[in-house]
């Protein structure tokens, strides 16, 4: 059916060709789809293609051409002699009509709302490109603020816009491609400490099919999506076979290679051991003999138990880490088929990802079909659709975070003279398949064995797609209706052999999760030009939801037979966890907008949800919305608009309700462990609350869109001010209640922001070169009003440190022990070693004081060289690794003291005096205890070159003797260069959970980021 679809739109013939040409913007020179060309006098005209090319008859020489876009200054050009007429089209600054995808997928022009959105290019996501779209977009975007996850392959991201708004919530924005929204939930796995990052759903999202992203910014702009859009929409649309005239083929390829960004410095003076001396057995610490020669007994993987094992020189090996880590490699490569004519478009298109790790045998390959298409079935009706299919696989996800099992925990505990090739051959001899071999056999396992034996494979189909209906009444008066799906079904696969440390007898594990979200709506529009001042929109619709999520995990926690990779294989009663959850949440909205001469815009929205995961009572949640735009330069005397080319001031304000999650009403019973022949079952800790109201969000917005110099210089200015009341939230109570928690609405937040960005062309020549710079900077401050009466500290979480809300203090402020220190800040010590607070302390707060992105891009003719950097300034991160790095004695920090220090500070008196310290202790002893929260939280202020490209772009006059056009060859990369004080990571990290929950502010043993460097070749045939 579809191969008949692109037949019948590619069917029309073509007339002969008198003048052909390509046009393109005198902007950046990028081609110009959809330019009207006409012969001037008549109707006769065509339109160029995607690529800017086209094609049209005339009646001979002095014949006048007119092209012509929205937007653009038009041109007029007599045909001569010459058959080939290239055409480049200046922006018109008094125009400006440049088009956006808004709420619920309705294209407006910008210049009329009264919100803040920022569009994205899909050619700036496809070239230097992440696994992981959202990580594409850390940089771009202002008062977007994105953290990388656990940096395992196609691992998850953490995105947030404009700060933090709940205290119990994710406060991830919803995502929504082609109208429809989609799961983004992060998909965790794990168990006896070993955390599996799976990757989260919009990182599915294929780049080569974008071709816009647009970012609503908080609820003035995604109040129309109801409570789900609270924290802002990230809305994207796919590419489709539009102004595509005839049949087009169009090929993206990338190949990249990735190392590691950072690794942590380590010694190489001191060996395995502890006190000095190494005996076989002996844990993975580096506190033995130095590393000088001398002959000292090692494991040998000939003999089990260890006990007298080879004779080796003790000699470091300084890259033993390092070599652990392999070159990663992606291939992703795309194709593309698009047509078009009048009655209607498809495109069709196919991505493989092919991907290896970095850490060994980790891979993950994704095989993507895409499908956008409309028709016009008649003159009234239009029918369109787009669908995704996905298939997502891996034989082996690391383990990440810190555990027994990680791959930078073992490193840790490694000694700093373990040869990798030693490691790799991975059995003791005569007990394969039962007992791998090791250097410390105290702690964790060998890493080769760990990447090549124990694994956890996944496989993934997921299917995203619509189908719409659009009837126009009259020209004023449409009805589009629409479904749509998002449905996955995954199956993971864990496996551990005998002989593992978390698993002596081996364990094998299933999951499986399902995932099912339908939404169905209409819109019935009205657009009316009263005369020639005033015209007036209006629209009504209701969205159905329902979302089903499943999971099922069955775990035999030991094997009978080894290698027996079966549930059947189990020793033990198999363990099974299965979740299944049901919500539905139905809406009816309308929205409506009056404008006076083009010129002044006054927009208004009202939205109703009613959500099943509330009381009957209290599942009815109403929010308006306002908002005001007006093109002062239409009114104001302006006396030269080559200098001030346009001025936009916009007000709103919006209020938006959220609901929370299923099951939170009353009380269900959990199944638990068979008591004897009696199955049992549990009470949940937390005590629910059928009086919960929704949370509600008030947001006040006003911002300004300057341009000068016929738009060779733009900047836009937005003020924000949101209120966040109702929390949900789970309180903590006496223990003796039976409970250790209740649910109850409570607790204020208040967040506010400047968001800034900079648009410039500081040179632009007629020779063809030109510099354009793309600035976005913001700063967010979010504070805790209230929360509960007699209760003034929320913990939001707690791992290594607390992350805590405090009435009057910041979102996202950090609290642990901290070193206690005399009224003078000197150290206090006791028996020579550094003392802790018994009061926990504020260590800072993890979201960044400001943050800003710097994009330049200089163009000359064919030749293209663009970069981004990437600043974060402040915030703060405690590091794990650093903590137990050092009480491993593996980082450099670890050299001081070795034979013993005086470590500075004070001893206390027994009088309140203090002396100064006098007591001898090794470095050993000292960082058993010195590395409390405070000391491992640093200021997380970084930046880094984000992305790269050199290319050049090949005219199509040098490609005749090929098949091939709109060559473009480039030089990609990411990640290349980082600078920060923070000692030994990545501070763009943050901790990752088994629940797929973030930890910000926390780096957890987190694998290196991948530097990425490789080239992107595309092409149209």
């Amino acid at each position: 059916m579809v191969l008949a679809v692109v037949f019948l739109l590619s069917g029309s013939g073509y007339a002969q060709i008198r003048v052909t040409g390509k046009v393109t913007s005198s902007e950046d020179f990028s081609p110009m789809p959809g330019v009207n060309v006409l012969i001037k006098g008549t109707s006769v005209g065509t339109i160029s293609d995607g690529s800017g090319n086209y094609a049209i008859e005339v009646p001979g020489e002095g014949t006048a051409l007119l092209f012509s876009s929205v937007g653009f200054n038009a041109q007029e050009i007599v045909v001569g002699k010459a058959a080939v007429i290239h055409v480049s089209l200046s922006a018109d600054p008094r125009q400006l009509s440049e088009v956006v995808v808004t709420a619920l997928g309705v294209s407006r022009e910008k210049k009329a709302l009264g919100y803040t959105v920022q569009e994205i290019k899909g050619s700036q996501l496809d070239q230097a490109r992440e696994t992981n779209l959202i990580s594409s977009l850390a940089g771009k975007v202002a008062g977007v603020n994105i953290t990388g996850g656990s940096n395992a392959l196609g691992g998850s991201a953490r995105v947030v816009i404009r700060g933090e708004t709940s205290l119990t919530g994710n406060n991830q924005p919803l995502f929504v491609v082609d109208g429809v929204p989609i799961d983004n939930s992060s998909q965790g796995s794990g168990q006896r400490g070993a955390t599996i990052d799976y990757g989260n759903a919009a990182s599915e999202i294929n780049p080569d099919d974008i071709q816009t992203i647009t970012v609503l910014k908080g609820p003035n702009a995604a109040a129309l999506y109801g409570s789900r859009a609270a924290n802002g929409v990230i809305l994207i649309t796919t590419k489709s076979g539009k102004d595509k005239a005839g049949l087009g083929i169009s090929v993206n390829s990338t190949t990249s290679f990735e190392n590691p960004l950072r690794l942590p410095d380590l010694q190489n003076r001191y060996g395995q051991g502890r006190g000095g001396v190494y005996n076989i057995g002996d844990g993975g610490r580096s506190w033995g003999p130095a590393l000088d020669g001398q002959m000292i007994a090692i494991p040998v993987n000939t003999e089990w138990p260890p006990k007298n094992g080879e004779q080796a020189p003790w000699l470091p090996y300084p890259d033993n880490v390092k070599e652990f880590y392999e070159t990663g490699r992606t291939l992703n490569n795309n194709i593309s088929v698009s047509t078009s004519n009048e009655n209607g478009n498809v495109r069709l298109s196919y991505t493989n990802l092919d991907q290896t790790g970095m850490v060994p045998n980790t891979d993950l390959k994704r095989n993507t079909f895409a499908m956008n298409g409309s028709y016009k079935l008649g003159k009234k009706l239009t029918v369109t659709s787009s669908m995704n299919y996905v298939n997502s696989s891996s034989d082996n996800r690391t383990v990440v975070g810190y555990g027994n099992e990680s791959i930078v925990y073992t490193w840790l505990w490694e000694g700093r003279q373990v040869r990798t090739d030693k490691m790799r051959d991975y059995w003791v001899k005569g007990l394969e398949g039962r007992q791998p071999f090791t250097y410390n056999y105290s702690f964790n396992d060998n890493p080769y064995y760990t990447v090549y034996e124990n694994t956890n494979g996944m496989n993934r189909n997921r299917v995203v797609g619509n189908i719409a209906a659009t009837y126009n009444f009259t020209k004023e008066l449409s009805l589009m209706v629409r479904s749509g799906m998002d449905f996955s079904n995954e199956r993971r696969d864990s496996r551990r052999t005998y002989g593992s440390n978390a698993f002596p007898l081996g364990m094998y594990r299933q999951e499986q999760v399902y995932f099912q979200e339908r939404n169905s709506d209409f819109l019935l529009s009205y657009d009316k030009t009263v005369n020639k001042d005033w015209s007036l929109k209006i629209s009504a619709g209701g969205n159905q939801m329902d979302q089903r999520r499943d999971f099922l995990s069955n775990q035999a926690n030991e094997l009978s037979i080894p290698g027996i990779y079966n549930l059947g294989n189990s020793r033990i009663p198999i363990v099974v966890n299965q979740f299944d959850s049901k919500y539905r949440i139905s809406s009816l909205y309308a929205l409506g907008q009056v404008a006076f001469q083009n010129s002044v815009f006054l927009d208004l929205t009202a939205r109703n949800d009613w959500s099943s995961t509330l009381p009957v009572k209290n599942n009815s949640y109403f929010y308006p919305s306002v908002s005001l735009s007006t093109v002062l330069t239409n009114f104001l005397p302006v006396p030269d608009k080559d200098i001030l080319s346009f001025a936009k001031l916009r007000l709103s304000w919006a209020q938006v309700g959220n609901d929370t999650d299923p099951y939170r009403l009353r009380n269900v019973y959990n199944y638990a462990s068979p008591w004897q022949s009696l199955q049992a079952v549990t009470e949940p800790a937390s005590i629910p609350n059928s009086g919960l109201v929704p949370e509600a969000i008030n947001t006040f917005e006003i911002g300004a869109d300057v341009r000068f110099f016929k738009n060779r210089l733009g900047l836009d200015v937005a003020y924000y001010d949101t209120r966040s009341k109702n929390q949900i939230l789970n309180i903590p109570i006496d223990a003796t209640s039976g409970y250790s928690s209740r649910f109850l609405n409570a607790g204020e937040i208040r967040s506010r922001g400047l968001e800034i960005v900079l648009n410039a062309t500081p040179v632009k020549l007629d020779a063809g070169f030109q510099w354009n710079i793309d600035l976005n900077w913001s700063a967010n401050r979010a504070k805790v009003v209230s929360l509960v009466d007699g209760i003034d500290t929320y913990v939001l979480n707690s791992r290594y440190i607390s992350s805590q809300a405090r009435v009057g203090e910041r979102m996202g402020d950090m609290y642990g022990r901290g070193t206690r220190r005399d009224p003078a800040g000197n150290p206090v010590y006791v028996n020579g070693l550094p003392q802790q607070t018994t009061d926990l302390v504020k260590l800072g707060n993890y979201n960044p004081d400001w943050s800003a992105g710097l994009s330049n891009t200089f163009l000359y003719k064919g030749l293209i060289l663009a970069g981004l950097l990437d600043f974060r300034k402040g915030g703060a991160i405690y590091t794990y690794t650093q903590v137990r790095g050092n009480v491993a004695g593996q980082l450099v920090e670890s050299l001081d003291g070795r034979e013993g220090k005086i470590w500075p500070g004070v001893i206390a008196n027994p009088d309140g005096t203090y002396r100064p310290n006098d007591v001898k202790v090794t470095a050993e002893r000292y960082y058993e205890v010195f590395y409390n929260a405070e000391e491992a939280t640093h200021d997380a202020t970084y930046l880094k070159l984000r992305e790269l490209k050199l290319g050049y772009k090949f005219p199509n006059s040098l490609m005749k003797k090929f098949p091939v056009r709109d060559l473009t060859v480039q030089i990609v990369g990411r990640n290349l260069a980082l600078w920060t004080k923070v000692p030994h990571i990545d501070p763009d990290t943050s901790g990752y959970t088994s629940g797929g929950d973030f930890l910000p502010g926390i780096e957890d043993m987190s694998l290196p980021t991948p530097r990425s460097l490789g080239f992107n070749i595309n092409f149209k045939l």
